[in-house]
């Protein structure tokens, strides 16, 4: 798995990203998966609201060259988000605040994650914040021809 960042970047290319219940519209960096799918990735951190840890989010949106958001055949965004909460220890372990929102942003990618969430038990967790799960899963959106199944 590998990405690039996209240049030029499409201009004020910006992606909904829910933080503490509230969406907003948030700036975001375009890259290129090596699927050949284009994704704006964006992240926003605060304090979870009742560990007191910092909490960072972000969000990966399947976007077109020109920034617009991609939908499935049902006409559903194509994103996937993840939101954890990481203790100061974790933090410190991994080199800092920084290099965390960077193991979430990958998270989001599909981009190993490391030092962060290294056990087989995160597997899972990962996969399902990853957008290239959801882009997979989005080719098999759209009616089903029930008719045929049954």
């Amino acid at each position: 798995m590998s990405y690039t960042k996209v240049d030029p970047q499409p201009a004020n290319l910006s992606v909904p990203l829910t933080f503490n219940g509230v969406t907003t519209s948030v700036p975001a960096t375009a890259v290129t998966l090596d699927s050949g799918d284009i994704v704006a990735v964006a992240a926003k951190t605060g304090v979870h609201p009742t560990s007191g840890d910092p909490e960072i989010a972000a969000v990966a949106v399947a976007i077109n060259a020109d920034g617009s958001q991609r939908v499935d055949a049902n006409g559903q965004t194509i994103a996937s988000s993840f939101c954890p909460s990481i203790a100061q220890p974790d933090i410190d372990a991994c080199g800092g605040i920084a290099a965390a929102q960077k193991c979430v942003l990958m998270a989001v990618l599909g981009e190993p994650t490391a030092p962060l969430w290294q056990d087989p038990s995160c597997a899972v967790m990962l996969a399902n914040a990853s957008i290239r799960t959801t882009l997979a899963s989005a080719a098999h959106a759209g009616p089903v021809n029930t008719g045929s199944l049954l």
